[in-house]
């Protein structure tokens, strides 16, 4: 469902995607943090879920990027540009002076739970997962064999909509019901 992308200027990176690529207009979000949060534990399940990122198995205390998403038909394009704290993982990968490189392929599943004992029966964990309250994801590194990073993401209601509304936005331009 999504090609993941990072760069070091996410004005240009969305730029280039709108003026290059004709997609319609990128929703920035700048400064977004999951940072200082921590996983739910066996007593807190069941409770309201509160935002929160791990990598490399501890949680983060700084996790912030700058993000642009755009959809060209069904496919989320996103942008991620690096900004502080635990963010490496997306900060290795920027190539300078490009509008931006791949990063990842993002899948959507319907149970995180599930996706997440699928990666330990493998013998692998999650290079970082997270709960940003409307998307749980999960990074597995496949840099070594494929390239890029893989992205699994289980979405709540309110975040699914959010991505039909990109998906909607994208397809009314290209059947010519917007200017």
């Amino acid at each position: 469902m999504q090609l993941g992308y990072v760069t070091d200027d996410i004005d240009a990176a969305a730029s280039y995607l709108e003026s290059r690529l004709g997609t319609v207009d990128c929703v920035r979000h700048y400064k977004s943090s999951l940072g200082g949060g921590r996983p739910p534990g066996s007593a807190g399940a069941g409770g309201p879920r509160a935002p929160f990122v791990v990598v490399d198995g501890e949680p983060a205390d700084e996790w912030v990027i700058d993000v642009a998403l755009v959809n060209a038909g069904p496919t989320n394009l996103e942008i991620i540009r690096p900004v502080g704290g635990a963010v490496d993982l997306y900060r290795g990968a920027v190539r300078p002076d490009v509008p931006a490189t791949l990063h990842h392929l993002g899948f959507r599943v319907d149970d995180f739970e599930e996706a997440s004992a699928v990666v330990a029966a493998s013998g692998r964990t999650w290079k970082q997962y997270g709960d940003s309250g409307g998307i749980r994801f999960g990074y597995l590194d496949m840099t070594a064999e494929l390239g890029h990073f893989v992205e699994v993401m289980e979405l709540d209601e309110a975040s699914a909509q959010g991505f039909a509304h990109l998906e909607a936005a994208s397809n009314a331009v290209r059947d010519g019901e917007l200017a």
